[in-house]
């Protein structure tokens, strides 16, 4: 007897990492579906059939959708004919609204129950959005507390189930994350976080590099390590900043987390992952001018961190485009690292943002709301 079909869509990293967790989470549910997607190599590896890969959907800001939107066409025709002849019973979508809240809207008219996993962030900016949710998806689950009483205020049906970042070993009681050994004992090591997209480390890159070059007048013997995402061309970035103080390493930010004294980040989901490991940071974040106009405009929250929007003040700073310059970036980055009190009082807001995420398993809780709707 054929499986029960599941389509998933995620378009960027950090949906593809849930994404993954969640068919993985479905499986462990029931053995007779099978997947197809647009997603990464995590869901690929979950065992999902990519459509299309994340290397070619991720795109940041409106200067770059322009500039792909004969792909992004593409894209939408070549899905809704694969959805037609693969005729999922669920629609799985992950974050990713520009096409997302479309194609859930395409899907209901084809009568193909959807349910969104990863709630866009209507409650930011275009809030016109949230009427695509009322009237296109069967739930929203929400992986941030605050994201459902919004949606539930505005007739959403929406279930917060915790965030799964927790469900990662690195988050769990007694575990020991793996030393880097980067920094002389007793010397500062400076965690360099500058985005997942190849445009946002573009703009980022010069900025921390040049922080680091700053704070090592204070700190002679300090050290610096680049976060590298998939798809970045490392090489060609080390080649650009051969300076020997500072080290390049992909696929092992949550080592980097535990192991810096600091962090410096764009701003994006590794800052909810460095709020769970409890290692203090400063927020920044450089767009195009055009895109950082428009979002003026549009935008409807004081903060862009989650861990400060899930607190509801300021707790870490937030360094945004022209003022994300060096001099205040240093004097934040040194300012943690030299006074004792306030890098205490850092870590225990950060600590009061992990008690509010809740526990772990949230991915078994949204595979069970999801399966609901699996349609026979």
């Amino acid at each position: 007897m054929p499986g029960k079909r599941i389509f998933l869509s995620a378009g960027e990293l950090s949906g593809d990492i849930h994404g993954g967790h969640l068919i993985r989470a479905l499986r462990a549910e029931r053995d007779d579906l099978e997947f197809a997607a647009i997603g990464g190599d995590n869901m690929h590896h979950a065992g999902a059939r990519l459509i299309f890969h994340i290397r070619d959907t991720s795109f940041m800001g409106l200067t770059e959708v322009l500039k792909h939107l004969p792909f992004l066409r593409r894209m939408w025709r070549q899905t809704l004919r694969f959805i037609e002849e693969y005729r999922p019973q669920l629609v799985i979508l992950i974050d990713y609204p520009g096409f997302n809240l479309r194609l859930a809207r395409a899907l209901t008219q084809r009568g193909i129950p959807v349910v969104y996993y990863i709630c866009p962030k209507v409650w930011a900016w275009h809030q016109a959005r949230v009427r695509q949710l009322q009237h296109y998806t069967k739930e929203v689950i929400c992986i941030l507390p605050f994201e459902v009483p919004w949606l539930r205020k505005r007739h959403v049906h929406a279930t917060y189930v915790g965030n799964p970042l927790l469900d990662q070993p690195v988050f769990q009681t007694g575990y020991v994350p793996p030393r880097l050994a980067l920094a002389k004992a007793g010397q500062p090591l400076v965690g360099l976080f500058p985005g997942s997209r190849p445009e946002e480390v573009e703009r980022h890159i010069n900025l921390l590099v040049h922080c680091v070059d700053r704070l090592r007048a204070d700190f002679p013997e300090l050290q610096a390590v680049v976060a590298g995402a998939p798809g970045i061309a490392a090489v060609h970035l080390q080649k650009r900043f051969p300076q020997a103080w500072l080290t390049w390493l992909e696929g092992s930010n949550y080592a980097i987390m535990a192991n810096a004294d600091v962090l410096i980040m764009a701003s994006g989901t590794a800052t909810l992952e460095a709020t769970l490991i409890g290692t203090p940071y400063v927020v920044i974040y450089r767009v195009a001018f055009l895109t950082y106009l428009l979002g003026r405009v549009l935008i409807k929250v004081r903060f862009i961190s989650l861990a400060n929007l899930v607190a509801g003040y300021a707790g870490v700073a937030e360094l945004i485009q022209q003022s994300a310059t060096v001099e205040n970036i240093t004097r934040e980055t040194r300012k943690i690292l030299r006074n004792k009190s306030y890098n205490q009082s850092l870590r225990h807001f950060l600590h009061d943002i992990q008690r509010q995420m809740g526990k772990s398993g949230a991915s078994a809780r949204a595979a069970r709301i999801a399966l609901r709707y699996l349609k026979d």
